[in-house]
């Protein structure tokens, strides 16, 4: 069986989780499934990872930056193909597009 997975969670907002009354700020640990729930229901955030705060800047790329090259890369090729791209469009769109029009 495996173990039981936690995240650490910061309160955004006051809440009850189990039999606490959470205030703004407050720090708690909470099964990965019941942090994903408060997480998405905005009554709490993730917990930054002591592991990754301690990464130096230097030893990882912005992941923005290698997200846009991609996108910009695709952008390139659905223009190529004659598709007038809405610059709204994300990655999944532009694939579709793409596909659309290669035929595939």
């Amino acid at each position: 069986m495996k173990p039981l997975q936690t995240r650490m969670l910061v309160a955004i907002k006051p809440h009850i989780y189990g039999t606490r009354h959470l205030t703004a700020g407050e720090e708690y640990e909470a099964p990965l499934r019941d942090a994903a729930i408060l997480v998405v229901g905005r009554k709490a955030r993730f917990q930054k990872r002591k592991e990754d705060a301690a990464a130096s800047p230097e030893s990882e790329k912005p992941p923005a930056v290698e997200t846009q090259s991609g996108i910009d890369a695709l952008r390139t090729r659905a223009r190529m193909l004659g598709i007038d791209v809405d610059g709204r469009w994300g990655t999944a769109r532009l694939q579709y597009e793409i596909g659309q029009a290669e035929g595939t």
